[in-house]
């Protein structure tokens, strides 16, 4: 073997052994993320300007907490599947993504969660979709390789005492009712406390001025 041919083998040899580029959220989502047939938009997932600002914030690791105050239809809930996603494919972790109401869960579930991870590529087979048993329901999905995401309600505050996350993704906290036990956004960060590298994001249209998050 020609000292051409060794050098050639160990450039395979390591190549096949480095790890793959660290890629920012918004970098992988556009790469690797697909909207669903069911959106307007189906198909390659092009982010614009403000939501790679957002998408890199999420995945940014020194920054705790991102809290987005929007207009309507800005593609904020979009953004925390495309994060979900980001999670589930590169490093698994528990993931609580709170909503104001029961139907919200479940349509965010139905409308948004299940057809992204049946139609990107990348997230084909990590998470179980449309088949659930005794680990698995249509809120509750065990991520592969470890991990989870948990898709709560905001008007059953037991369901926030169950579950503990790394990382609390919010959605519309406008509209979420305050309970018997308290304001359900503060329960749910109650969640993350055992965490050191917890992220929390909280989103919302505002709905009265000096209030909203």
């Amino acid at each position: 073997m020609t000292k051409s041919a060794v050098e050639k083998l160990f450039d395979s040899v390591s190549a096949g052994l480095r790890p793959p580029p660290v890629l920012s959220y918004s970098d992988w989502a556009e790469k690797e993320f697909r909207l669903p047939s069911t959106s307007a938009a189906a198909g390659r997932f092009r982010p614009w300007k403000f939501q790679r600002g957002i998408l890199d914030a999420i995945g940014d690791p020194t920054i705790e907490r991102v809290s987005v105050i929007k207009s309507a239809r800005t593609g904020y809930t979009v953004g925390l599947v495309a994060a979900s996603g980001a999670i589930a494919a590169n490093d698994p972790a528990p993931i609580i993504l709170l909503m104001p109401t029961d139907d919200d869960a479940r349509g965010v579930a139905v409308d948004e969660i299940d057809p992204a991870f049946n139609e990107t590529k990348a997230l084909k087979g990590l998470m179980p979709v449309g088949r659930y048993d005794g680990r698995n329901t249509l809120t509750h999905r065990v991520l592969k390789g470890g991990g989870s995401l948990k898709i709560l309600s905001a008007r059953a505050p037991r369901n926030l005492r169950r579950h503990t996350a790394k990382v609390l993704y919010a959605d519309e906290v406008d509209g979420m009712e305050i309970t018997s036990e308290g304001d359900p956004l503060k329960l749910a960060e109650k969640r993350t406390m055992s965490f050191p590298d917890r992220k929390i994001v909280v989103g919302s249209t505002p709905t009265e001025d000096g209030t909203s998050i």
